[in-house]
């Protein structure tokens, strides 16, 4: 009788939640984007995201330079349904630049390291588990971008992880359809909001992405308030037709 019970308990906590959503990577627009970034209208800084497919893993290989207020550099490696692979940080540029975190995934787990942003010479090992349907952090914005389809008021849910605040519940919401207009022209977006559970709070985002596949990010609002703007876009020569 107590099996029972418990079985119904989890039974009823489960059916709560949704599932993983199918998350693919080939749905993304490959090449390089450049973004302004802008704090109460003004801007203060520049950011170049690639995307590229490695050839010999297939794996999805997502970068980040930002200039400007916010300097720092990361890469991310996912699988194409977005498991992830490898994650490292730095911060500033140049001979200023200091690593933040280096961490390898595998088999539901995390390792490597944090570096004490107090003390550069103090590093922290990074060895614990991760939620089986877990995205890199860095990437939360491409995942949101990968979903199978678009549905207006559709949710969607699944865990990121971050060397400073853990595993972390995502909860997407899918939102109007609407034309943004940027830097880099007017394009027909859906604007997708994505709240992160955080231990040191929850974190809104909200992004605006093109609907027809491939699909690219247009514009993002962020927690903090700063706004970034798609200004140009260079699609990879093996992605454009022949």
């Amino acid at each position: 009788m107590r099996f029972v019970v418990i079985v119904c308990l989890i039974l009823a906590i489960t059916s709560g939640h949704d599932a993983r959503p199918d998350l693919d990577a080939g749905k993304l627009q490959i090449g390089s984007f450049s973004f302004r970034t802008l704090v109460d209208g003004k801007e203060v800084g520049q950011s170049q995201i690639q995307i590229h497919r490695a050839a010999d893993s297939g794996n999805y290989v997502f970068s980040n330079l930002v200039s400007g207020s916010f300097s720092q550099s990361w890469e991310s490696v996912a699988t194409s349904t977005f498991a992830p692979v490898s994650a490292k940080l730095s911060f500033g540029q140049g001979s200023a630049a200091r690593t933040a975190f280096d961490l390898s995934y595998h088999d539901d787990r995390v390792t490597g390291f944090i570096v004490s942003q107090k003390d550069p010479l103090k590093k922290r090992e990074v060895d614990e588990m991760v939620a089986h349907d877990t995205v890199d952090q860095r990437i939360d914005w491409a995942a949101v971008m990968a979903l199978e389809k678009y549905v207006k008021g559709q949710e969607h849910r699944f865990h990121v992880y971050d060397a400073g605040t853990g595993n972390s519940l995502v909860t997407v919401q899918i939102g109007e359809s609407e034309t943004a207009v940027v830097p880099a022209g007017s394009f027909e977006t859906v604007r997708v909001s994505y709240r992160i559970e955080k231990r040191s709070g929850a974190e809104t985002y909200e992004v605006f992405v093109t609907k027809q596949t491939p699909r690219f990010l247009v514009k993002e609002k962020f927690p903090n308030g700063s706004i970034t703007e798609l200004v140009e876009l260079i699609k990879s020569k093996s992605d454009m037709p022949k």
